[in-house]
């Protein structure tokens, strides 16, 4: 006779359920704040807008455009950051800063994502690093009318100009290279995504190169449904590519 076996109900550690009630209550803190902040400022100078003036055609392609980006970071992010997330998703600069961050931080500990130990020094990680952002946007802040000067030199205006793409094109070849997620390592991952960025990137080109006409309105204001739809693609060529051996998960030498 076949025993009914049932399997154990999982437990979490101390730490990682002291995380995930605490990690809740501060988000529904900081939602609330997010969310009043504005309109008590918008009603104290009675400057709060129709509802036609937020929500029209040009926000509704944000939205599409930052919906998608939240979702498949809640999806890509939490496996690596565990119960350190809330934090950084409270604190923001996920991708560019709090990501890697952790990330760095369990490799040098040398520890297993979404473990007690990872999630500890990955938390640790993330908070030292949200607080030196704010010590320098406060430093900054004070500064700001001592540095103004700096904006009337034409060779650093032009490396300000210069400075966002460089940024981002450095996020992206972090994000897109072949990188290690604890025992794994990722090979060739940049693939899956190679006909979005060049679905994307024809769109956008035909639009600059159309200049400032309606039809060029009109493809930018579509950049953003159709990046919602190339979601799908990125995800099934990656799929493909895996099957095929193009993109690769392999056990990491390192560890």
């Amino acid at each position: 006779m076949s025993k009914n076996t049932k399997s154990a109900p999982k437990v979490l550690d101390p730490f990682q359920a002291w995380c995930h009630r605490w990690g809740r209550v501060g988000t529904v803190i900081a939602l609330i704040y997010m969310v009043a902040l504005p309109f008590i400022v918008l009603g104290s100078f009675n400057s709060i807008p129709a509802f036609g003036e937020v929500f029209n055609i040009t926000t509704f392609g944000l939205l599409i455009i930052y919906i998608a980006v939240g979702i498949s970071e809640a999806l890509s992010y939490i496996p690596i950051m565990g119960s350190s997330a809330y934090l950084g998703f409270i604190t923001g600069n996920i991708m560019n800063l709090k990501v890697p961050v952790a990330i760095n931080a369990i490799k040098t500990a040398n520890q297993e994502p979404s473990t007690p130990a990872g999630d500890a020094v990955a938390a640790i990680g993330i908070a030292v690093s949200s607080i030196v952002t704010i010590i320098i946007l406060a430093i900054t802040a004070l500064l700001s009318s001592q540095l103004s000067f700096l904006y009337d030199i034409p060779a650093f205006r032009t490396a300000s100009d210069y400075l966002i793409p460089a940024l981002f094109g450095s996020m992206t070849l972090g994000l897109f290279a072949s990188t290690s997620s604890g025992s794994k390592v990722v090979k060739n991952g940049i693939m899956g995504v190679v006909p979005v960025i060049i679905i994307v990137s024809l769109i956008t080109l035909g639009a600059r190169i159309m200049g400032g006409t309606e039809a060029s309105t009109a493809i930018m204001g579509l950049v953003g449904p159709i990046i919602v739809v190339m979601l799908p693609v990125a995800i099934l060529s990656s799929w493909i590519m895996f099957k095929k051996g193009i993109i690769k998960v392999v056990d990491n030498d390192k560890k």
